[in-house]
């Protein structure tokens, strides 16, 4: 579980997303709470 506390961990699994074919995804809006940006737009670049 590489660098990420259990809470963190925790955090993003919560918000996790999981499609038909079983492939996890997030949403943008809702992981940028996550990693407290304070736009979400901000992630469109990464």
């Amino acid at each position: 579980m590489s660098n990420l506390q259990a809470e963190e961990y925790k955090n993003f699994e919560e918000i996790k997303k999981i499609r038909e074919d079983g492939t996890e995804y997030w949403n943008a809006r809702e992981l940028s709470e996550v990693l407290q940006c304070k736009k979400w737009e901000i992630l469109q670049k990464l």
